[in-house]
């Protein structure tokens, strides 16, 4: 927010760097205009923090669903892994290997409904 000079006072400068003289309580005098300025700068600042309050934390849980995504589908394939290296029955270890698969397909697929927490 721009706001214009209405009034410069002279410094009072001393050659011995002496403080100034006191002077008398400053009154603060603002136009109703002004006033409404300040408030609508005020309120549009709080906003803006609220908001980038609010995606931060958004992020951080995003942030936080993607780790714990990432975690399962480890799982998943580390399962995967071991069922193609366990020593059992090849039509058993086909029928585990599809129910992982379908398993990760589920994962996947409804990703969009675990960002949703």
């Amino acid at each position: 927010m721009k706001r214009k000079i209405e009034k410069i006072e002279p410094f009072p400068f001393a050659s011995d760097f002496s403080a100034p003289a006191p002077t008398s309580a400053d009154n603060v005098q603002m136009s109703t205009q002004d006033l409404a300025l300040l408030l609508s700068d005020a309120q549009a600042s709080g906003a803006a923090i609220a908001r980038n309050d609010a995606l931060a934390e958004q992020a951080n849980i995003l942030a936080k669903t993607s780790t714990e995504l990432k975690q399962v589908l480890t799982g998943i394939v580390d399962l995967a892994a071991y069922l193609e290296k366990a020593s059992i029955e090849e039509t058993d270890r086909r029928a585990a290997l599809e129910r992982v698969r379908r398993l990760a397909a589920v994962v996947i697929d409804q990703q969009g409904d675990l960002f949703k927490r």
